[in-house]
């Protein structure tokens, strides 16, 4: 009988179990009973058919190839093993082959593009016992989970990033053409922007910083650029004010709690992360209400599923570092930003989906990410694998801030460009019906 070896904490594997699974059917119900009505146009009637294969396919892609392309080590940056090393040739170079034993993760690279193949087909992620194949993931010394739950965590973020744009794609794109501009974005979008800072990538070794999931809801949001003027008219919503107010409680819970992971502990910094998704995307959810009340002179419920989105969106890239009153600031700044833009893109158009993951997605996680450069403090984030501490510029550091402008400008460009190529690769669907005229939930 095969034996693993027991050296890993139960309360940290089950709480990132927990945030995996719970975290996603939570957000995938709230999509549901918030947008789950469109059924009265054939291209939403459409993709609710083929959502499950759609996310079948993407979890095959994930495995084949995502993955490894987002979260592997960085292509052309793993040293080649020398049999035969040569002997020291001076004491610097000595320090430096030191210095870097306490970093296992030189072996693995650090600093490229994109990932490599190492994890492709899921091999070195699965522990095989006996082969001498490590336990832990590779990437980084202090990661102390299975590589195996840390994909399961990173699988589950990547479907919440992909959903909503394969939502307003359904709009133009239908069936196998769907499918394949998803898998493309996933590609050539997603991996590369994930791998940028959470798969030890160039912005993360140039000093960026992402607590959990801002830079890829920040490239889901640009791409949804390309979808401001082809959409004439939206998909009709009739959804009640009962699914409407569940679907909401379950997306901001569901989203708090998945983002609340990402310490990948189970400890006093998890509850704080969890504390400040909470806190921050609440007083974000009702600064959007009274944005709507008071600028606009509207009901203050019109656009509700957009604003907690955009509270979301906000506090996710900063969550475990920064204190729960910087969390209400930028949840509350970055809610009344994103509302402005929202009404002033919608004008009376105001389901418009390409508009409203721009708003709620794009500019949010902008502010979020911004503020991390503002916010961020020892205290909650500790230092980096180079020993940088982690501080904004409140507490006087401004190259972080510096960081994090670079990295939003980057990522926002990619992410433009790469999906107008995609655009224009793959064409819409002849067969996807106009949709109907919309009503405001």
């Amino acid at each position: 009988m095969i034996r693993y070896q027991t050296i890993f904490d139960s309360g940290d594997l089950g709480w990132i179990c927990l945030a995996s699974v719970v975290s996603l059917l939570a957000y995938l119900a709230g999509v549901f009973l918030v947008f789950g009505s469109q059924l009265k146009s054939s291209p939403s009637e459409a993709f609710w058919r083929t959502l499950p294969h759609l996310a079948a396919m993407l979890t095959v892609a994930w495995g084949l190839c995502v993955y490894s392309l987002g979260f592997g080590p960085s292509l052309g940056t793993v040293p080649e093993f020398d049999p035969n090393p040569r002997p020291m040739l001076s004491l610097q170079e000595m320090m430096a082959i030191e210095d870097a034993k306490s970093d296992e993760t030189h072996l693995y690279g650090r600093g490229g593009y994109i990932g490599n193949s190492d994890y492709f087909l899921m091999a070195r992620v699965i522990p095989v016992p006996a082969t001498g194949q490590p336990l832990f993931s590779a990437r980084r010394p202090n990661y102390h989970l299975p590589h195996v739950l840390e994909c399961c965590l990173r699988w589950s973020s990547f479907l919440i990033v992909v959903l909503p744009l394969s939502m307003m794609w359904s709009n133009w794109y239908g069936g196998f053409r769907l499918g394949l501009l998803c898998l493309l974005w996933s590609i050539f979008v997603y991996a590369p922007v994930a791998h940028a800072v959470a798969g030890d990538g160039w912005l993360e070794q140039y000093g960026s910083v992402d607590f959990s999931i801002g830079l890829p809801l920040l490239a889901s949001g640009c791409s949804a650029v390309l979808g401001l003027s082809a959409l004439k008219t939206p998909s009709t919503r009739s959804t009640s004010d009962r699914h409407m107010a569940v679907g909401i409680l379950l997306l901001w819970l569901g989203l708090s709690l998945h983002v609340s992971a990402y310490t990948f502990h189970a400890d006093a910094r998890s509850i704080a992360a969890l504390l400040n998704m909470l806190m921050g995307s609440a007083v974000g959810f009702l600064a959007w209400s009274f944005c709507n009340s008071f600028l606009w002179k509207r009901p203050f419920t019109n656009g509700t599923a957009s604003g907690m989105l955009a509270g979301v969106a906000a506090v996710a890239p900063s969550a475990g570092l920064i204190l729960t009153q910087s969390a209400l600031v930028l949840g509350c700044g970055a809610a009344i930003v994103a509302n402005i833009v929202y009404h002033r893109l919608s004008c009376d158009d105001e389901t418009h989906p390409g508009k409203q993951l721009l708003a709620t997605l794009g500019i949010s996680s902008a502010m979020g990410l911004l503020g991390v450069g503002l916010f961020a403090t020892t205290s909650m984030g500790g230092t980096r694998w180079d020993g940088r501490e982690i501080v904004g510029l409140i507490e006087g550091n401004w190259s972080l801030l510096q960081f994090q402008v670079i990295a939003v400008g980057c990522v926002s460009a990619w992410s433009v460009v790469a999906s107008w190529l995609l655009f224009q690769l793959i064409k819409p669907s002849k067969n996807v019906d106009p949709p109907a005229e919309a009503t405001s939930p």
